[in-house]
């Protein structure tokens, strides 16, 4: 079984507390040809998808360290646009309710049917890869007016990042092109660049524009709005993977980011790019606690920071599209 973006296995995470099922489910999807990895505690799993990417996500209800509803409602959380089933006792609907409730895409009753597990899990994989097409499928114009909209409202907050959503978009569209995207990723870079920030509506306006150093509870609002951003846009089908990129465009590839800590490819690859731009058009903006510096200063910035805060595929990508930002202005000038 292969992921719908490429020609590779989906990976799977399963987590169980019994040794001797994931055992057996081990043997089962590997067969069946997807990548697998075990978790013996949803701490285990919780970590490995901080570090890892996964297609979906395969869980039993009862765990000991967490319940399996509270283990869903995290991930769901962390991570908005992957499929989650659950399994669950036989004829235990109240539990099956409640992890469809905590975020589960389906859930599956014991005993387990191996032999229907392929067709289970395909079916909520087919499903995410449909509704991720639904957003170039059936987008409608209104909504790309919308967001740009809400894009513009958030920014004029502040006249320090008026039109920053705006800015960064372009730019995120010729990282995406010097990166080799094709025009379906492009279109969602440039729809989460639009709304990256949108969780700032949450955030008081004294905050956003102070021009001294912010106190512990000024920083923790600030920490805070791509988790909000990401809650407000999970609730449109059609946005779930940019509410994904959103709540991740902060994490850092060392871990040392937020709001989830994750690091190297378990931050989404369209949410490294999102981070890679943004910090460019910070720094070389005037904000209200310091002034702009030159795009040679920034990219130099940016190249000091690859590898720990930053990807570093991305910010060879950014280099080579300011190089020809600067040689264009440079060109014209003369």
């Amino acid at each position: 079984m292969v992921n719908a973006g490429n020609l590779s296995p989906a990976h799977i995470l399963v987590i169980d507390d019994e040794s001797d099922a994931l055992a057996i489910l081990h043997t089962s999807l590997t067969r069946c040809g997807y990548q697998v990895t075990l978790a013996e505690s949803a701490t285990i799993a919780l970590d490995l998808l901080k570090e890892m990417s996964f297609d979906l996500v395969l869980c039993d209800l009862c765990l000991t360290e967490i319940s399996g509803i509270e283990f869903t409602r995290t991930v769901s959380h962390m991570h908005p646009n992957l499929p989650i089933v659950v399994i669950t006792g036989f004829c235990d609907v109240d539990a099956a309710r409640e992890s469809l409730r905590s975020g589960a895409s389906d859930f599956i009753t014991k005993p387990l049917e191996i032999s229907r597990l392929p067709i289970i899990l395909e079916n909520n994989l087919q499903r995410k890869k449909i509704e991720a097409q639904k957003l170039l499928k059936h987008r409608a114009e209104v909504l790309f007016k919308a967001i740009k909209a809400l894009a513009a409202a958030i920014d004029a907050k502040s006249h320090y990042t008026g039109c920053h959503s705006a800015r960064m978009a372009g730019l995120c569209l010729e990282i995406g092109k010097e990166m080799g995207l094709n025009s379906e990723r492009l279109k969602t870079l440039e729809l989460a660049a639009h709304i990256h920030d949108v969780g700032k509506i949450g955030t008081p306006d004294a905050v956003l524009t102070k021009p001294g150093k912010l106190t512990d509870d000024e920083w923790a609002d600030i920490l805070k709005h791509p988790s909000m951003g990401a809650d407000f846009l999970s609730g449109i089908d059609e946005l779930a993977e940019v509410a994904t990129i959103v709540r991740h465009h902060h994490e850092h590839v060392d871990g040392s980011g937020y709001p989830d800590g994750l690091k190297g490819n378990a931050i989404p690859p369209l949410a490294r790019i999102l981070a890679v731009a943004d910090a460019f058009e910070a720094m070389t903006s005037n904000r209200p606690y310091r002034k702009a510096i030159s795009y040679e200063e920034a990219v130099e910035e940016l190249q000091v920071n690859a590898g720990t805060q930053f990807d570093v595929a991305v910010v060879s990508a950014t280099a080579n599209v300011i190089a020809n930002i600067i040689y264009a202005r440079e060109d014209k000038a003369a």
